[in-house]
């Protein structure tokens, strides 16, 4: 997984805490869209997420972080380059 990635899923897994409460909240547009790109990447190119379907949110994020959890801890990083212009 690209480093970006994985600290992006660690500067937001307040929402994974969240879901494992049983409830989401307060998620704005950006980082759902982001959630679902990194979604797209690992596990589903074809996932389409229903935003306003809070079940369809949940079980995105659930197996975004079970998937993100189950990595090896000592996997190498990706990193992402920039592309130019």
């Amino acid at each position: 997984m690209e480093l970006e990635h994985k600290q992006y899923l660690e500067a937001n897994k307040v929402n994974w805490e969240m879901v494992q409460s049983g409830f989401v909240r307060n998620l704005d547009l950006p980082l759902l869209k982001m959630y679902e790109h990194i979604y797209r990447k690992y596990l589903d190119s074809n996932f389409m997420l229903t935003i306003w379907c809070s079940n369809c949110v949940m079980e995105m994020i659930t197996r975004l972080y079970t998937y993100y959890e189950g990595l090896p801890k000592d996997e190498p990083v990706k990193k992402t380059r920039k592309k130019n212009g």
